[in-house]
């Protein structure tokens, strides 16, 4: 069997790309590099955030892009939570998270996008995660999850740098307690690697419960920029451990650097991760 009849998807974080890029411009340039899509950041930045405001044209001209590239956005990236953290104790944080995370939802729905991702924070600047962030953020996720239960839409639940939900087992807590279908996990194995001396294993912990999973590279304590190849993930025994519990598609993490050579760096690193993929596969043969 070729490793085009695997079955999976491989997508591409918008982040990748030049922010000065148009949108029809980022997705023809993934087409290019060879992803399957693209996955929209909505981070703390004010442009970003205004994004979860878009009006009925702008979301028309974004489903046109797409028809135009031959490929489109399929999940969201919800990093403007490390700003509207769902356990914020602060007076009216958890309310303002809410709200953030229902618009998100509500973007996904009109964008036809299943999957948005959720950072996993009860807190992030100015708090301390305590009792009280960790009981908001139960709730407030309880909430989330029957926000996007009625327009379905999944979340999935990132697996952080923080020690608060930095495993699939941790985040698999919450999805027990829920018990929602629209509740799910979507790991990072760059924060995986960081987090536990068997990635692997808490990988099958979320059997059946992983919706996605980001291919990002790290090295103990640094956890973003780091090129594909110079890091400690391992990357073959990490995608056979998600083949196995079901997963089939994936977004190659990694951020633009500035530099003019971003389009070689896409292709790049879509053929470092078809390498690891192949890899893998030999390892589940």
């Amino acid at each position: 069997m070729s490793i085009n009849d695997r079955g999976y998807r491989l997508g591409v974080y918008e982040k990748s790309m030049p922010d000065s890029l148009t949108m029809q411009e980022k997705l023809a340039s993934a087409k290019e590099a060879g992803y399957d899509f693209v996955e929209l950041s909505v981070d703390e930045s004010d442009a970003k955030i205004a994004r979860l405001d878009w009006s009925d044209a702008q979301i028309a001209s974004i489903l046109e892009a797409g028809r135009k590239a031959g490929i489109r956005f399929e999940s969201i990236c919800l990093s403007a939570q490390r700003k509207y953290p769902l356990g914020s104790a602060m007076e009216g944080g958890a309310e303002t998270a809410m709200r953030v995370l229902r618009k998100a939802v509500l973007l996904a729905m009109k964008l036809g996008i299943r999957i948005v991702q959720l950072q996993g924070y009860d807190c992030y600047y100015h708090e301390t995660s305590s009792g009280r962030t960790k009981e908001n953020f139960f709730r407030s996720l309880r909430k989330g999850a029957m926000t996007a239960a009625q327009y379905g839409v999944t979340l999935g639940m990132e697996t952080m740098e923080n020690d608060f939900l930095n495993t699939v087992e941790k985040a698999m807590y919450y999805v027990r307690q829920i018990g929602s279908p629209y509740l799910q996990v979507y790991p990072d194995v760059g924060n995986l690697s960081n987090a536990t001396q068997s990635v692997c294993r808490d990988i099958r912990a979320g059997a059946g419960h992983i919706v996605s999973a980001h291919l990002k590279e790290t090295v103990p304590g640094k956890f973003r920029e780091i090129p594909f190849g110079s890091g400690d993930v391992d990357f073959p025994d990490a995608i056979a451990a998600l083949y196995e519990s079901g997963v089939r598609r994936y977004v190659a993490e990694f951020w633009h650097d500035g530099g003019e050579n971003w389009k070689q760096v896409m292709k790049g690193n879509r053929d470092f991760l078809d390498r690891q993929f192949e890899k893998a596969f030999e390892l589940l043969a």
